[in-house]
């Protein structure tokens, strides 16, 4: 499921990716474009200008090199001597083209004043514009029109290019903008699937968790109710002195099941953030000491040493919520009776370090290996299910750990110098 949702993801991603890298290739290479169209006008202009110059220089014309610049610059020059098309274009075919120039030289002329009828002869300047002109098939061309007097008369010039780029200019900047777009997809497709499975894996840890979480609770369940049914079943046709017995079983069994049901309920408002505590001023040795004399007896019935160790001086007070700190005692010593064999030590301590108040719960049991410290505050889970009692039903830690971070505090275990373990509830110091 994992992996089809990842492809799926996958899918979708690079399918919006590439959607967006074709709209703005599409745009990046039309606006590079209109620049190479407007770069090519200007090169137009500064070629025709530097073409006009030698023209007005020279007394006379080389067909070789009117030629020339036609075929380097990809223009046409069409040259009237006195109203007569020069020698060197009527030796040149422009029948396809003699629409296109009278429709140039009629432009200059309305537009721009450009008419050899009205141009002074007498001036000893040439007189230039260049424009644009669009043929009745819409296609564009650069025009330089230029009236230039000479001795014998007026030379009425027209110089054009077309304005759509060729495909030798556009090619290569097509070719590179559609291998950049392409690769572009491609590394975006691959960085997709790799986030997309990043992202997706907590929330398949999660799911996971939930799975195995329902299927623990309902195990859990199961047992403390089937013993309900079978003592029911037993009440109803035992003889009236035995019938308490199936009572007090059934009782029992119903308390474990609703202690299971309130953890539940407590880990449920953890993951749905409606936790809250009430923080107050709380003297930790003091709550230390109430802990201890609160334990002290079942200590001795299980014939283990309860011992405690408080600095010297009074702890500052600690601003936390009493009575969820008390019940994290109360399930870290719950731990350390259940583990801590006959004769063992349980020891309480509590201290100030640099930004922290440490409240600690020690005992020398069998210990716990590296490789479960971290297993041992996941929900039901039990470092050793033979030797868990039935009341543990593997939440403890779990809400132990939910409880100090509420708090902003940690929740650590580590090994004992003596053997055992050594559990540490960092609360900070406000």
């Amino acid at each position: 499921m994992f992996k089809k949702v990842q492809v799926r993801l996958t899918f979708f991603c690079s399918l919006t990716m590439g959607v967006i890298l074709l709209i703005m290739t599409i745009i990046c290479l039309a606006v590079s474009e209109r620049s190479l169209g407007s770069q090519k006008e200007s090169v137009f202009c500064s070629n025709a200008s530097s073409i006009l110059s030698y023209i007005d220089s020279q007394q006379t014309l080389s067909h070789t090199w009117l030629a020339q610049m036609e075929h380097n610059y990809g223009i046409m020059i069409d040259i009237q001597d006195n109203g007569s098309p020069l020698f060197y274009n009527t030796l040149r075919s422009h029948e396809a083209s003699r629409g296109l120039l009278a429709l140039a030289r009629a432009k200059a002329a309305s537009e721009y004043g450009l008419d050899p009828e009205t141009f002074r002869r007498s001036s000893v300047l040439y007189q230039y514009e260049a424009f644009p002109v669009t043929t009745d098939d819409h296609v564009k061309y650069y025009v330089m029109a230029a009236l230039m007097p000479r001795k014998s008369g007026l030379l009425d010039i027209i110089i054009l290019c077309p304005a759509s780029l060729s495909a030798a200019q556009l090619m290569p900047q097509r070719l590179f903008f559609g291998a950049g777009s392409a690769a572009a997809w491609l590394i975006l497709s691959v960085l997709a699937w790799f986030f997309i499975a990043r992202m997706l894996r907590p929330i398949e840890e999660n799911r996971r968790r939930q799975i195995q979480f329902i299927a623990s609770a309902s195990h859990e369940l199961r047992s403390p109710l089937a013993v309900i049914l079978s003592s029911l079943s037993a009440a109803r046709t035992a003889a009236p002195g035995e019938q308490p017995r199936f009572f007090d079983s059934m009782e029992s069994e119903g308390q474990r099941m609703a202690h299971l049901i309130d953890d539940m309920l407590l880990l449920a408002s953890s993951d749905n953030k409606t936790w809250r505590i009430q923080p107050s001023r709380t003297e930790l040795d003091t709550l230390l000491l109430e802990t201890y004399e609160k334990y002290e007896p079942a200590a001795r019935e299980r014939k283990l040493h309860l011992q405690i160790s408080l600095p010297v001086e009074a702890l500052a007070p600690c601003l936390c919520d009493k009575e969820r700190i008390g019940q994290t005692l109360s399930i870290l010593i719950d731990n350390a009776f259940s583990y801590t064999p006959a004769g063992g030590t349980v020891r309480l301590c509590a201290e100030t370090l640099d930004k922290y108040f440490a409240v600690s719960v020690a005992d020398n049991g069998p210990g716990i290996p590296d490789d479960q410290k971290e297993k041992i505050f996941d929900r039901f889970y039990r470092a050793d299910d033979a030797r868990s009692s039935r009341e543990h039903f593997g939440l403890g830690l779990c809400i132990a750990r939910e409880i100090v971070l509420l708090h902003h505090g940690k929740l650590t275990v580590t090994d004992a110098p003596e053997g055992g373990a050594v559990f540490t509830i960092l609360l900070p110091v406000v």
